[in-house]
Order: C-alpha cells, then structure tokens, then sequence
C-alpha cells in the first residue's frame, strides 16, 4: 500500500498570500519525503481561494528539484481543461527531469465556474477527457499522436514525448463514470474516491459504486483503490478544534465549487453552510483529528472496510500556523506511518471483507 502526502494548497484565511501557501507545500514536501512517505500530489484548481496551484505539473516539476525520492504526480490534471498534447509533453519532461519519479492522475474537473471562465462546454468534459487521455497515451508511449476525433482532429505528428520503456507512469483516475472507468480498466490505472471526513460505514456504498462498473468491464479483483483522506494529529485541545473547523470549512467550500456560481468575495469562498453538514463536535469525536494512537486505529480499522490500495492524505487544510502544521506531519509521519505499514501487511493477507 502507498502512502501519499497531498498538496490542495489553499490559502485558508484572507492574510495568506499564493507564495507564502506554495511555499509552505514545497517545504512540507521537503519534509514529507524525509519521513518516509512514498509519493506527494499535488491539486489542479481555478479561480477560487480552494487552491492557488492551477499547475500541478509545475509544482510537481518545481518539488522534483529539492527531492530525490519521493513519486509526484498531479492530482490531477483536469483533462479538458488543457490541450493534450502540451500535457503528455509535461508529463514527459517530468519523468526525464525526475529519472521517473511521477505518478499520473488525470480526472474530467467537475466545477462549472471553470469550465464557464476557460470557455469550455462542461457537458463535453467526459468526450474531451476520453479523446484527451488517448492523445497523452498515444505521444507517451509511441512517441507519436494520430487521432480523428470528435473534439481532437491531430494528423500524425511526432513528439519527443515517448518514455524510455514505452509504458504510461502509474494512473490514477478520479471519476465515478462507467465509461471512464472501463477506459482505467484498459489502462491498468487506479481509480481515486474521497472518502473525507466521513467513516468507512458511510463510504463503502460509495467504494462499491465504482467497484460495480469497474468489475463489469473486466477490472481485476480486489480492485485497486486510491483514497482520500483529511487528518491532523495533535494533542492540544484548542488545535484539534480549529483542524475540526477547518475541516467542516472544507467540506462547505467543496460542495460549493460544484455549484453554478460559487459564493466568493473575489477569489475568497464564502463558507456556506450545507444541510446535513457535521458538526464540530462530531468531527472531533469521529473525524481524524487528535492523538496518533486514534488516528492509527481509526484508519486501520477503515483499511479493512475499504481494501485501499492507496491512500492520499492531507493536513493542510486547519489555517494553523505554518509550525503547527508541520509538526503535526512530523508525528504522523514518526508515530502513524510505521503502524499503518505494518497493518496494511497484515491486512494484505487477510480474507476480503464482506462489503468490498
């Protein structure tokens, strides 16, 4: 099982400035790596105070130079947002300049406020997202690109984009959609789910969802399975209320960027509060905030609900100060990580659960 640190790199109060979020997620990569996880993603948003990083490939390109083991990837490039030719050619870049430290997480976007400022129909982000990933294969695994499509017309056109070995870097897909999923199967990729802040009883449903097209067009079983998690591990009462508002903030800002036109004051989101939203009080009893002894039993005992293959994991989201957080990555990384490893050996060999 792999272990990933992710970068969603807001600016979570209206005193961050984009350079002091980037800056920070460029460190605590630093620092990721130095504990031991095994990759760091990095988000692809527009337009809102939810992230500042419209390039995952660049942030991932600038961390390649300051790392030198960690896998980084995009989590993800949002498809049909970008021509797929400038993509794959990124990607490759990416893979020389690193000596093949990437991962490759692609996914059709899902914010109409995006889609509308880049002028691009979102009804077609699913024809673009499948014309799109067979452009990036083409050039990354032939060198070469010839497709007659529906939104992609390219004659045969060499690019210097062809991996040393011809096979596409580890995929990751993050889509709920059967004919994507069938194109991940083809693909060998893994597909991605955010489980959140909710428990695993409250995410298998979701988990079985996608298990259900993806064994349907041939998809190996257990199927593999990327998850997104949010944690803070602290002790101290007054950081874990704040993570767990920060949490809850999250959460509202999520579902909001899936509305038409987001409550934003300029690019800052308003925290609109949703119904059926959680509490603070039950995100501090049930959510992954808190000591790492609760945090390490919680997510083994999801592990074994879920069967993840992948887990992607993020602690940026309370508005601590850059210390607070950066020490709550380091215990993690000291007092989790190892436990979770040696649970997820275990599990490996353990009879599939019930619900999977």
């Amino acid at each position: 099982m792999q272990f990933a640190f992710f970068n969603l790199m807001s600016m979570n109060h209206p005193g961050e400035a984009p350079a002091e979020v980037l800056a920070n997620s460029v460190r605590q990569v630093r620092l990721a790596e130095e504990l031991g996880f095994d990759a760091a993603w990095f988000a692809e948003h527009h337009f809102s105070s939810a992230s500042v990083c419209a390039s995952p490939l660049m942030m991932a390109m600038h961390c390649a130079a300051v790392t030198s083991r960690i896998l980084l990837g995009p989590a993800v490039v949002v498809l049909p947002l970008h021509h797929p030719l400038r993509v794959a050619q990124e990607v490759a870049m990416l893979h020389a300049i690193t000596g093949g430290r990437v991962l490759l997480g692609l996914g059709p976007g899902h914010q109409p406020h995006e889609f509308r400022s880049f002028g691009i129909p979102i009804e077609n982000r699913h024809g673009l997202m499948l014309e799109g990933w067979d452009i990036v294969e083409q050039a990354l695994t032939t060198g070469r690109v010839d497709i007659q499509g529906t939104h992609y017309r390219i004659d045969d056109t060499p690019v210097a984009a062809k991996l040393p070995d011809g096979r596409m870097p580890p995929l990751f897909i993050a889509t709920a959609t059967p004919a994507l999923l069938a194109r991940g199967v083809k693909a060998g990729a893994t597909p991605m789910i955010s489980q959140g802040y909710r428990l695993a009883e409250q995410s298998i449903a979701l988990r079985n969802s996608i298990a259900e097209p993806w064994r349907a067009a041939g998809g190996r079983d257990p199927m593999p399975l990327g998850i997104q998690r949010y944690l803070f591990v602290t002790e101290d009462k007054a950081e874990a209320r704040q993570a767990a508002e920060g949490l809850l903030n999250l959460a509202r800002n999520t579902l909001a960027l899936r509305a038409a036109m987001p409550a934003r004051d300029g690019v800052h989101l308003r925290s609109v509060p949703f119904q059926g939203e959680p509490t603070v009080e039950w995100l501090l009893e049930h959510g992954l905030i808190g000591a790492p002894e609760k945090i390490a039993q919680q997510l083994i005992g999801d592990m074994r609900v879920m069967r993840p293959s992948h887990y992607s994991l993020y602690m940026g989201f309370t508005g601590l100060p850059r210390a607070a957080v950066e020490r709550a990555i380091t215990r993690f990384g000291r007092e989790v990580l190892p436990v979770l490893r040696d649970a997820a050996a275990a599990i490996e060999v353990e009879a599939p659960a019930a619900a999977a």
